[in-house]
């Protein structure tokens, strides 16, 4: 997060911080390596669908060869109930999940994150 919160009014002006809106990108397929989305999917489960959170890993898949999202959990700091859903569909499209412990907290059970990655 320091490299991160360092870099960016550097990265604004470089042009290398792109504004975009999940589920549709603009992005060419497999343009990144890895596409990190926190604080986001899993964490507004209350306000955005099965549907929604389906349609944004799969964006984030077709642009990335592995997308990893962090937390897990929803606001009220349960593990999201999209999770389950999504485990169970994202290798029906060709996508090797995994759930891993992660070395920080920044709320109560927010100690995971999925990896996707494609099944080559």
């Amino acid at each position: 997060m320091r490299l991160f919160i360092a870099d960016y009014s550097a990265g604004l002006l470089q042009k290398r911080y792109i504004v975009a809106e999940l589920p549709k990108l603009l992005f060419a397929n497999d343009t990144f390596s890895l596409a990190v989305c926190s604080h986001l999917l899993f964490l507004y489960s209350d306000l955005l669908s099965l549907e929604f959170h389906l349609a944004s890993v799969l964006e984030l898949s077709r642009v990335a060869h592995e997308v990893r999202i962090f937390p897990l959990t929803g606001l009220d700091c349960e593990p999201s109930p999209h999770l389950a859903p999504l485990q169970a569909e994202l290798p029906r499209h060709g996508l090797r999940v995994e759930i891993a412990k992660v070395n920080y907290q920044l709320q109560r059970n927010g100690d995971k994150m999925m990896k996707i990655q494609k099944i080559s």
